[in-house]
């Protein structure tokens, strides 16, 4: 049986990671909220987390660039720029379908040397008036297995995770071995809309 090679640990993921693991808690709801507030309100704490935190590792913290910006702050470490993205999940949902980003931000965003990508998704439940914290994970775009990952139809596609209700798969095949991938799962995406495309324009004849 071959042995599974793991690629090691980035110093900046592994920073993020600990810093949540003692920053973020479990907190009360004032107001009480929908689904999307609490997430809100957990994804402005991971935010405010990394913003505040000082580390040798940083040599400087970014707010957003704009509303449609990827990234919710930015960490630059060693001339590589790190744009953070947090993402959460209610583990009482049925199903949940989270848009990451835009193919083509990711397109841009691989024929850069000097960029990356990181996800925190972190796990939610309440209880009453209270907002338990669950499961944080901080990983690269890269690190996601294609075998969880599709294309919604949304601009010129939206990556997808098919279901956060799922255990997250990661491989480590590296950064250029998941392009490749990518670039196939967004040219399947593309022939199935040219098909449908096509359908609809016969349908006007």
């Amino acid at each position: 049986m071959e042995k599974e090679i793991k690629l090691p640990v980035n110093p900046i993921i592994q920073h993020v990671k600990e810093l949540l693991d003692e920053n973020l808690h479990d907190f009360d709801l004032v107001d009480g909220g929908q689904q999307r507030t609490v997430g809100d309100l957990i994804e402005s704490k991971v935010s405010e987390i990394l913003f505040n935190s000082t580390s040798e590792l940083i040599s400087e913290k970014r707010a957003p660039r704009s509303k449609k910006s990827i990234e919710d702050v930015t960490l630059v470490s060693n001339g590589i720029t790190y744009y953070i993205d947090p993402k959460t999940h209610d583990v009482r949902s049925d199903f949940s379908m989270p848009n990451l980003t835009s193919v083509d931000k990711i397109k841009k965003l691989f024929l850069s040397n000097d960029k990356e990508l990181i996800y925190v998704f972190v796990s939610y439940n309440i209880t009453e008036r209270t907002v338990l914290i669950g499961d944080i994970k901080v990983f690269f775009i890269w690190e996601l297995d294609m075998s969880i990952l599709g294309v919604g139809a949304l601009g010129k596609g939206q990556l997808q995770i098919k279901n956060a209700n799922k255990d997250l798969v990661f491989t480590q095949q590296g950064k250029e071995g998941w392009y490749g991938g990518f670039k196939l799962l967004v040219q399947e995406f593309l022939k199935k809309q040219l098909v449908k495309i096509h359908k609809q324009i016969t349908e006007w004849e």
